[in-house]
């Protein structure tokens, strides 16, 4: 007979249990992403989150059964976003779990809205795996709608060399070095201010989980430079637990924008195919990249002119605070 499940804030020292939990996950609902203890550890330590507070642990007989977290914005303009994320082991579904998760979510989403930005309207977010089509109901079922679709693509890297493309107005394209840190943040803020669900990122945000991550690998990142401004860029990583369970490397293309004034000028383009001939030669087999399917700057159609295809499609999900 199981022990009635119990509930506490998860810790750093959850990651492992959370790690078990992800793969399980994963060999169920084939979602293709594979963490491993060092990544979750990570999640967990996001500048961000308070765990006691933001996070919440369901146990059984001493495994973790469910997780959800709640991360509040530290920032916002004319809408406070809360993003939540959740899930249930999936020999554990079916006995109101999940339900009881969701209704956390929900509960802690709209506190933190009242904390820090309550003059404001406020939606919490979160993308589900589009073929889970019973994590949707339950979503659907708290009040959530379908707001905006997102392609994971793919791209083989073990064919011909990849031709690489020059801007034009004489813009050079250079590997990333630290010293243009910073200015690759400002101009990241800048090229997707307009972009559904952004939010300025802050100097503590970017280092944790983009050029100071342990995944970051600035051998496949770019910069377009116009003399020493950063027209545009793109930044990489490879994450040790997906070439340890598929066996390919994987180089994935986390972050690729052109500031306004420089669209139109090839940055993109020329980014891109520096980062997929770059990754060749370093022995990468394939690349990766998530895109948002109505991105007003013409992202999916540039990817498919590259040669991506969409492997899997995540929907993402709204609901008023």
């Amino acid at each position: 007979m199981h022990a009635t499940p119990t509930r506490r804030p998860l810790t750093l020292q959850d990651a492992p249990a959370l790690a078990q939990l992800f793969a399980a996950v994963e060999a169920t609902d084939g979602t293709d992403e594979h963490y491993d203890t060092e990544d979750l550890a990570d999640e967990l330590g996001d500048p961000r989150i308070e765990l006691p507070t933001d996070s919440v642990g369901v146990w059984s007989d001493g495994e973790l059964i469910g997780y959800a977290k709640a991360t509040g914005l530290p920032d916002a303009t004319d809408v406070h976003l809360v993003y939540v994320e959740g899930a249930v082991r999936p020999d554990a579904r079916g006995q109101g779990v999940g339900a009881d998760l969701v209704k956390w979510q929900v509960t802690r989403a709209a506190q933190l809205h009242r904390e820090r930005f309550p003059d404001l309207p406020g939606e919490a977010h979160l993308q589900i795996h589009a073929p889970n089509t019973a994590k949707r109901d339950l979503y659907q079922g708290a009040g959530f709608q379908a707001r905006r679709w997102f392609f994971d693509m793919r791209q083989a890297l073990d064919g011909d060399a990849i031709p690489v493309t020059t801007p034009a107005g004489g813009l050079r394209v250079v590997p990333f070095t630290a010293a243009y840190d910073d200015a690759t943040r400002s101009a990241h803020n800048e090229a997707f201010r307009e972009n559904w669900g952004h939010t300025p990122i802050t100097a503590d945000r970017w280092r944790h989980g983009t050029t100071g991550a342990r995944s970051f690998r600035p051998d496949v990142s770019f910069l377009a430079l116009d003399g020493d401004e950063v027209a545009g860029y793109l930044l990489s990583h490879e994450y040790d637990a997906e070439t340890t369970m598929t066996g390919i490397r994987e180089c994935w293309i986390d972050r690729l924008g052109t500031r306004p004034a420089w669209r139109g000028s090839g940055v993109a383009t020329a980014l891109l195919t520096s980062c997929l001939r770059a990754g060749q030669e370093q022995g990468y087999r394939r690349a990766g990249l998530n895109v948002d399917s109505a991105n007003a700057n013409g992202a999916l159609r540039l990817y498919e002119r590259c040669g991506f295809r969409t492997l899997h499609t995540w929907i993402g999900y709204v609901r008023p605070l």
